[in-house]
């Protein structure tokens, strides 16, 4: 990759995943589009993911493996990847996700044919239980008052333009939902982001995941709310209000 200029940065924070991302990074390797970086941002895991890692990764010359100086969180690991990406284009996929093999290449050219900032696509919802469903955005167009409403982008499936947005980082301040935070930070200026319709991507669900637990994510979306946006309490209230009944539109 040294002589060829790299087109997509992936981006991976890596804690205790010893079990799950041999099966991401094949997802990876059997990608259409072979033009990619992948950097695997390890977490200071109390297992033995940051030796795995340089295990099963051991000769392919794009992978870039780096480390926290310590725990740090998901937001930090991303923000280290992001920042010696080499790519145009930023994508991200956690460590117990899948993307399908056409994914990058789809997407990528669905931007560049368009001129596209921002894209997102559908994606599968992967349970614990092993059952399946497919999460299909209604909307082909997201704008910032859009996703102040619902986090319709899911991160696996986001790709942004650093050359049209520069580097945006995920911010510090949104606990669980930094990826959020950044959606809303490249949005609030007006770019929008723009649906491929395809579900490109398996976004696992485990039983004890922010993702599960209702509870977890209101507090999350209201911090969110008061400290990244500095909405008042009232407003804090009312779109979390308006967030939960998306989720329920979304469901049923």
């Amino acid at each position: 990759m040294e002589n060829t200029k790299i087109e997509v940065s992936i981006i991976t924070p890596a804690f205790n995943c010893e079990k799950t991302i041999l099966s991401t990074y094949e997802s990876i390797k059997k990608q259409t589009f072979g033009n990619w970086e992948w950097i695997v941002v390890e977490d200071h895991s109390t297992d033995n993911s940051f030796d795995f890692i340089k295990k099963i990764t051991n000769g392919d010359n794009r992978v870039v493996l780096l480390r926290t100086e310590s725990n740090s969180g998901a937001a930090v690991a991303r923000n280290i990847g992001i920042q010696a990406s080499r790519g145009r284009f930023i994508s991200f996929l956690d460590v117990d996700d899948l993307w399908m093999a056409e994914k990058l290449e789809s997407q990528i050219s669905y931007m560049k044919i368009n001129g596209y900032e921002l894209s997102c696509t559908n994606y599968q919802l992967l349970y614990s239980d092993g059952s399946t469903r497919e999460f299909v955005l209604k909307k082909n167009i997201i704008n910032y008052k859009m996703l102040l409403k619902s986090n319709y982008l899911g991160c696996l499936t986001v790709i942004y333009d650093s050359r049209k947005l520069g580097k945006v980082l995920m911010p510090l301040d949104c606990e669980k939902r930094e990826d959020y935070g950044a959606w809303l930070d490249i949005t609030r200026s007006g770019v929008v982001a723009h649906r491929l319709n395809k579900s490109l991507s398996v976004y696992r669900i485990g039983s004890s995941s922010v993702s599960a637990n209702k509870f977890k994510m209101i507090k999350y979306q209201y911090r969110v709310y008061r400290k990244h946006e500095k909405f008042g309490v009232f407003k804090s209230i009312w779109y979390i209000y308006l967030c939960s009944l998306n989720k329920i539109f979304k469901k049923y």
